[in-house]
């Protein structure tokens, strides 16, 4: 089954707001969870790079890895788009 950017959008923000990681909170395991497939899948790329452009999610590089959390800049949208989309 393949993804669209949306709906890995979705997946990763839905993750990063439920454990909480905001600001200098990070995490590298935003692909767990992701089937194996779409780990390394360009759509997952693009949809990453497209919350980094936006300035939803914030890189950090750490251990030779990309760690991400969420910008607290961004909390109303972030907010907006989870209630909207992801809750359930």
């Amino acid at each position: 089954m393949k993804f669209t950017k949306d709906e890995i959008k979705k997946r990763v923000i839905n993750k990063l707001v439920r454990w909480r990681k905001w600001g200098g909170s990070h995490t590298e395991n935003i692909l767990k969870g992701l089937p194996s497939h779409l780990k390394g899948d360009k759509n997952t790329k693009q949809a990453l790079k497209e919350l980094e452009r936006d300035k939803w999610l914030i890189p950090a590089k750490k251990t030779g890895e990309i760690h991400y959390s969420l910008n607290p800049e961004k909390t109303n949208e972030i907010l907006q788009f989870y209630e909207k989309c992801c809750k359930k």
